[in-house]
């Protein structure tokens, strides 16, 4: 009929499509229940239910695809016959039919007159859109996803092309996630430009670029190839977009209505290039900075697959007009204290950017290229921001510090310092990062934080980090403190009266770079007490001059004799304190103080400061709650003196007074301690000296030299008139290590000259010690053992115990001597005094009364029959050499306690009730054995 006339070339067109849109409403109609509103549906409930959702699904969808490939059909006649129009009205026969609202709409479509003009029509691609949007729908619910999103991508274009962006990026972006499922790079490529367009086209460049750098990232994964030529354009179009932006936001932020301004983030440079900034100063650890310089390090790294060219780089700094207080232009953008600590936490050393960074292009603006540690801020925590300021012209890389006058009408003047740092040029690889290093000097003291990290990129001006983020990229310049140090030096242990006379210690002053003059070297010793009440005491009431009145301290009885400068050989003449002056006759002197030579910056001097240490037992005594072996003081240095410096900001000298203190403890502890053990036998002594090591560090023997007194009381390592060393067979325990708690023995054989017993008074040798703290030859130390001999001194008594029948002439060497448990032994017991040089007057004239009893040793094993004591007078007895031998005679019965091996009983001797040391007494029988049954 269409051939031949009768009816117009739309209708077949118009009917079908028709058909395909009843059908499709019918089906769905019956299907879902509701088949009561449409009077032509024939199809059973039971039937129409019994049919599943995807096979529904599927057939509803071909019929609306059929539709659309009905419609497209049209369009691409209608461009074929566009002389042939027939209204609606001139239907078959000329009758005029009712029709449906929306079956006259879609034959509108198909005759609008927009077709005799262009090849398509608003209309007729609205319907299209909405048909493919329908058969969308039902394809995805059959299970035809790929299809689905295909025709989606065409309701997506549609959008694009006429401006509503939002509907055409919700349906890229499925498509897109399809593509990269199914590993179509080509349609996810042309998804993610479009993506990037429709979210710029919004206003959401973040979103773009996100969108951006996921298609680059899944494109280098897949090894798919993106042109350079790609990859730069669309680099171009992004950083276009964010200028235009950039622009839009400032002149609706300026014309604002009602103070109303737009709140939505905006995209920040920060995310395309990944920024850290460094601040260093003298201040940072390990920096070899000079006073007043700064080490600004920035780093960016370029996470596009393009390399990008910066036209400028600036970093700007502000000092703060008050000292403490933070000031940021936008105050909304500024973080509390406690964000700002959460932020840096954060931030700090970003850890995805650090190990990858490129340094290529360095640009090193120091000459020493030691770094110290730095406190990097990344981008990526912080919120977006932008801005556009004007233009800079290119430049070569310069540091510059500006002086800017800002005026206020109700504080006067205010001067204000800006540093400013540029590179020009900046030309950045394609995923590879560079660290521009700025060293600027001549700061001026303050506190300065970073007002601004910008980059000049295709003419507009974006900022790299936000508000947020440059609050905390802020460094101060204090106020250059003074560098002399004071340091106080000795060995761990300091060893107390008589073992060592005078103990020293060092105090070493360095002036570094000060120049030191009118110094005050001024030294004090104390104890430092637990005391409660030292927490309530008024430190403004507390008089730093007068002993004994610091917070916390006390006398300790430490005497401070005088301080040598080390190097001169003539002392320095000290000058005490006032209260040492008016206590003359008080042997305790806990104040010192020295005037010092001036010191040039660079030089340094130490001072030997010798010290009086009591006997450990009297300075325990005198602090009441001392306990334990030891004992411990603090000696505090301090020096006052007068440094000369010149303003960094001017070139006037000035001079301020400066204190440094410094303050050490030390114990008072012998390194060793002696145990001594003497006897005498005739004319030799022996020695036996046992060292025990302290329980806080180790102590090497050195060396050590046994001294003996001479006639006129001087002491001698050679033979004496006095004292001869006999036998010394410690030449082996040089060097000998002594852990802590661990002990060591030497021994000696000592000769008596005839002069020994002519000596008036106690006679002693001095053992020599030299030691080793820790095996540190820095420590070395001198200890002093006195060996008194008066125990060896004076009457000399020999007592020989035989049983009955022998002789004491005879010799018992190995011979046993038999008894029995229960019959007691009968000893003799001969002991004779010598007594050489006395005169037969002086011996008859000696009226010190003698007494024998047993020995408590043989107490154990033995049970004495009759006297305990007894006491006897001596008969003289005169030898061949005029000397006289007191000698007496007795027997002892005594009872062995039990059966066995037993030692020959020893006795002791005791004169006017007191026992005569045992280093007199010499027993010739005490190895000898009783065997007792």
């Amino acid at each position: 009929m269409a051939a031949e006339g009768t009816l117009g070339w739309h209708q077949p067109f118009l009917w079908a499509v028709g058909a395909c849109l009843e059908v499709a409403y019918a089906c769905e109609l019956s299907w879902s229940g509701r088949d009561d509103e449409w009077t032509a549906s024939s199809v059973s409930v039971q039937a129409a239910q019994a049919i599943p959702v995807e096979d529904m699904s599927r057939a509803l969808g071909n019929v609306l695809y059929l539709a659309r490939r009905m419609l497209k059909h049209f369009a691409r006649s209608s461009r074929a016959k566009p002389d042939r129009h027939v209204s609606f009205s001139s239907s078959v026969n000329g009758k005029q039919e009712e029709a449906s609202g929306w079956y006259r709409q879609l034959e509108q479509v198909l005759i609008a007159p927009e077709w005799q003009q262009v090849a398509t029509c608003e209309s007729y691609e609205r319907c299209l859109s909405e048909v493919s949007h329908l058969a969308s729908m039902h394809f995805s619910q059959s299970g035809r996803h790929r299809f689905a999103v295909f025709l989606g991508g065409d309701c997506a274009r549609y959008h694009l092309a006429r401006g509503e962006y939002e509907s055409a990026s919700r349906l890229l972006r499925s498509l897109a996630r399809q593509s990269e499922e199914d590993g179509w790079w080509t349609i996810f490529g042309a998804c993610v430009r479009s993506i990037c367009r429709a979210e710029l086209a919004l206003g959401r460049s973040a979103q773009a670029v996100a969108a951006c750098f996921s298609m680059l990232q899944l494109a280098q994964e897949e090894n798919v190839g993106v042109s350079k030529e790609e990859m730069e354009q669309l680099m171009h179009t992004l950083v276009t977009s964010l200028g235009e932006n950039a622009a839009k936001d400032e002149h609706h932020n300026e014309d604002g209505v009602d103070g109303v301004t737009d709140t939505e983030p905006k995209m920040n440079m920060g995310e395309l290039f990944r920024p850290t900034v460094a601040v260093e100063t003298t201040q940072t650890s390990g920096s070899a900075l000079e006073h007043g310089d700064i080490r600004v390090t920035l780093g960016i790294t370029n996470e596009f697959p393009a390399g990008v060219h910066l036209e400028k780089v600036r970093v700007r700094f502000e000092k703060m007009s008050s000292p403490g207080k933070f000031a940021v232009t936008d105050e909304s953008a500024t973080p509390s204290n406690e964000a700002l600590r959460k932020q840096q936490s954060e931030s700090i050393l970003d850890e995805e950017t650090e190990p990858d960074v490129a340094y290529q292009n360095v640009m090193e603006f120091t000459e020493n290229n030691e770094e110290g540690v730095l406190t990097e801020i990344s981008l990526g925590e912080h919120d977006n921001s932008i801005s556009d300021e004007a233009d800079v012209s290119s430049s070569h890389a310069f540091t510059q510090v500006v002086q800017q006058q800002h005026c206020d009408d109700s504080k006067g003047h205010e001067q204000l310092t800006e540093v400013l740092l540029e590179e020009d040029d900046v030309h950045l690889d394609e995923k590879t990062g560079i660290n521009l290093v700025f060293l600027h000097s001549g700061v001026p003291v303050g506190r300065y934080i970073c007002t601004g990290i910008d980059c000049i990129l295709a003419g507009s001006t974006f900022h790299l980090l936000p508000p947020s983020a440059l609050a905390l990229a802020c460094f101060e310049i204090a106020a250059k403190e003074s560098t002399a140090q004071v340091a106080i030096d000795g060995a761990p242990l300091l060893m107390p009266k008589p073992n060592s006379p005078v103990e020293t210690v060092s105090v070493s002053i360095q002036a570094n770079e000060d120049n030191v003059t009118d110094g005050i070297l001024e030294l004090r010793v104390f104890k430092r007490t637990n005391s409660n009440n030292s927490d309530n005491t008024d430190p403004q009431d507390a008089d730093e001059d007068e002993v004994g009145e610091h917070c916390g301290e006390e006398s300790c009885g430490i005497q401070l004799i005088e301080a040598r400068l080390r190097g001169i050989s003539d002392q320095v003449k000290l000058e005490k304190t006032m209260e040492a002056r008016k206590a003359k006759d008080c042997e305790e002197c806990s104040k010192l103080s020295v005037s010092l030579p001036p010191l040039a910056p660079g030089s340094s001097l130490t001072y030997d400061v010798s010290l009086g240490v009591p006997p450990i037992d009297h300075l325990k005594n005198a602090i009441e709650d001392e306990d334990g072996d030891d004992f411990s003081f603090t000696i505090a240095a301090r020096v006052r003196y007068q440094r000369e410096g010149v303003r960094i900001d001017s070139s006037v000298p000035t001079t301020t007074t400066e204190i440094r203190c410094a303050e050490s403890t030390f114990r008072v502890l012998q390194p060793l301690t002696e145990r001594l053990r003497l006897k005498r036998v005739g004319s030799r002594i022996f020695v036996s000296i046992a060292l025990a090591c302290n329980h806080v560090t180790s102590v090497v023997l050195r060396d050590y030299a046994l001294l003996c007194p001479d006639s006129k009381g001087e002491f001698s390592t050679a033979d004496t008139n006095v004292l001869t060393l006999q036998q010394d067979p410690n030449s082996m325990l040089r060097g000998t290590t002594l852990p802590p708690n661990d002990c060591m023995h030497l021994a000696f054989t000592l000769a008596c000259s005839p002069d020994f017993e002519k000596q008036a008074g106690e006679i002693f040798c001095l053992l020599q010690l030299h030691l080793l703290y820790g095996g540190d030859e820095s420590l070395q130390k001198m200890m002093t053992v006195r060996i008194s001999l008066l125990e060896v001194q004076g009457k000399r008594y020999r007592i020989d115990v035989v049983p009955r029948g022998q002789k004491v002439e005879q010799k018992f060497t190995g011979d046993m001597v038999e008894a029995t448990s229960s019959e007691p032994v009968t000893f003799q017991v001969h002991v004779q005094e010598e007594a050489v040089g006395l005169s037969k007057a002086e011996s008859e004239n000696d009226a010190s009364t003698l007494a024998l009893c047993l020995n408590e040793c043989s107490e154990s094993d033995w049970i004495l029959v009759g006297k305990q004591f007894e006491r006897f007078s001596f008969s003289p007895v005169m030898d061949g050499q005029n000397d006289r031998r007191r000698e007496f005679s007795t027997q002892k019965r005594l009872l062995a306690t039990h059966s066995g091996q037993l030692r020959f009983p020893s006795f002791r001797l005791e004169v006017n009730g007191q026992a005569i040391p045992a280093a007199r007494v010499h027993c010739q029988q005490s190895c000898r054995r009783v065997i007792v049954s």
